[in-house]
């Protein structure tokens, strides 16, 4: 299979990130005094990486703990109730297909601390997932019948589903006066360069995501994503894998808004008979009616308890509220479009046209509601707005096909900057310091802005020092633009 990669101002900045990465400036991660694990990273959360693993951001093929070659033919579905995370999967192990159910744990040992080992339920496991493995002795993952299963531990974990969410107070950084001191050209070179790197990671991302499941896919999820923002990034990925478009599309529009709002849980609040408070009329209407589909289909879609989905509600304006999301959502599987032939037929205005696709999402109920209980508002609301339609097309459609088609970067180049967020805001106020007027020219173009927060993410956030020991306003003195480069554009690669 072949592997893609770009090449040019991305390959520059990767360069320049390996040789910034001293052994004493990544912050040692926080683990349990005499735990025996090992001290990587502590991952986010069990569901986060089942996420990414079912999206296939890790990957398809892997060496096993034993040596084994283990390829994921199969990743199979999501398990809405007791039992193993992912059923009906198919895996090659060293060559023999192997199918049955697959286990993804934080710890090695958590196959016995959640009682997995005893379980009748897991004896059709086939594979076992884990991040962190006892570093003090070997551990063997075994059923109800003795028998040994396969083990991969993933070899590497990084936040994929997006940026940190927690970011540290910001104040100016040393890297300021050296900044300064910088041609225009310069930074602006590094800006691009830092730039590229992002593209090119995330249409990697995309690309693995796609190759373990389906192009279609991967887009269903990347815009299920982008619809979360980052408080309910995660909740609308698993929403996604759980039903995935392929199955929905199969499906009536009534039926596939059933199955999204049912398997959201949302429906589940509101029962008809044992509601004390009545809703209004309209949104009475609106969940009976949804209500009498997903009844039907409630049995194959509705979650366990135990797997219910992460929703968060704090600090969510009303038009981002998580019943907005998923109407959007739905909305969008509706008029789902061929982004291929959307953005490829007129490149330099792929956002007009996802703009006028955006206008065109309609629904006779979320046009004028906030949420399942909310009044009638005075006026219609968008289901997408320009925001997310420019998150959507800077993050995904445009890191997804400049990885096919390279050429595409100077289109993407002259995107317009996003609405300044607490993150930018930190960046600019890190490097170019609490000056406006210093920090606006860096920021006009998305490109620009994802650069800056490429930056950001790779030293600020990485330094625990207080700005003391982080090396990149020293290595800033090596960076310098090459003028003899005819050719700024990235190339793509097979091999």
């Amino acid at each position: 299979m072949n592997t893609l990669r770009l090449y040019g101002q991305a390959e520059r900045y990767d360069d320049f990130l390996e040789n910034c990465r001293p052994s004493d400036f990544i912050a040692e991660p926080n683990h349990k005094q005499g735990s025996g694990y090992s001290g990587r990273p502590e991952p986010s959360g069990e569901l986060q990486v089942q996420a990414q693993w079912f999206g296939g951001e890790f990957g398809r093929e892997f060496i096993g703990t034993d040596g084994q070659w283990i390829e994921i033919v199969q990743a199979g579905h999501w398990n809405h109730g007791v039992g193993p995370d992912f059923t009906d999967c198919a895996i090659r192990v060293d060559g023999e297909l192997r199918r049955g159910s697959i286990e993804l744990d934080l710890h090695a040992r958590d196959w016995e601390t959640h009682g997995h080992g005893s379980s009748e339920r897991f004896d059709d496991v086939v594979l076992h997932v884990f991040t962190e493995s006892p570093c003090s002795a070997r551990f063997f993952t075994k059923n109800s019948k003795h028998q040994q299963i396969a083990q991969l531990e993933l070899p590497h974990f990084t936040e994929t589903l997006g940026p940190r969410s927690r970011l540290p107070e910001a104040h100016p950084g040393r890297c300021l006066p050296v900044l300064a001191d910088m041609q225009a050209p310069e930074v602006a070179d590094l800006l691009d360069s830092a730039s590229h790197y992002r593209l090119r990671q995330k249409g990697l991302r995309l690309h693995r995501m796609a190759s373990s499941t389906s192009k279609e896919q991967a887009f269903f999820q990347a815009f299920a994503e982008v619809l979360g923002y980052s408080e309910n990034k995660l909740a609308m990925a698993l929403i996604a894998q759980r039903n995935p478009i392929q199955s929905l599309r199969e499906r009536s529009s009534a039926e596939q808004e059933a199955i999204l709002f049912g398997s959201a849980g949302f429906l589940e609040e509101y029962p008809r008979a044992e509601k004390k408070e009545p809703l209004e009329p309209e949104s009475q209407n609106y969940v009976l009616g949804v209500w009498d589909d997903w009844w039907k289909l409630r049995p194959d879609h509705s979650p366990d308890n135990s797997r219910s989905v992460p929703w968060v509600y704090s600090n969510t304006r009303p038009g981002n509220h998580p019943h907005r999301r998923l109407a959007a959502l739905t909305a969008g599987l509706r008029q789902w479009p061929d982004w291929s032939e959307l953005v490829e037929q007129d490149p330099a205005n792929v956002m007009r046209s996802m703009s006028r696709w955006a206008r065109s999402l309609e629904h006779p109920f979320w046009q004028n509601h906030y949420t399942l209980t909310s009044g009638l508002s005075a006026k219609a609301i968008s289901l997408l707005g320009t925001a997310r339609v420019r998150d959507f097309v800077g993050n995904v459609l445009f890191p997804y096909f400049c990885v096919r088609d390279p050429e595409l970067w100077e289109s993407y180049r002259r995107l317009g900057g996003s609405t300044s967020n607490q993150k930018i805001r930190r960046a600019v106020l890190r490097l170019f310091g609490p000056d406006e007027e210093s920090g606006k020219p860096w920021i006009k173009t998305f490109a620009a802005q994802q650069g800056l927060l490429q930056i950001y993410e790779d030293f600020c956030l990485e330094d625990a020092s207080g700005c003391a020991n982080c090396p990149f306003p020293e290595q800033l003195s090596q960076w310098k633009v090459d003028n003899s480069s005819t050719d700024r554009s990235l190339r793509l690669v097979h091999f």
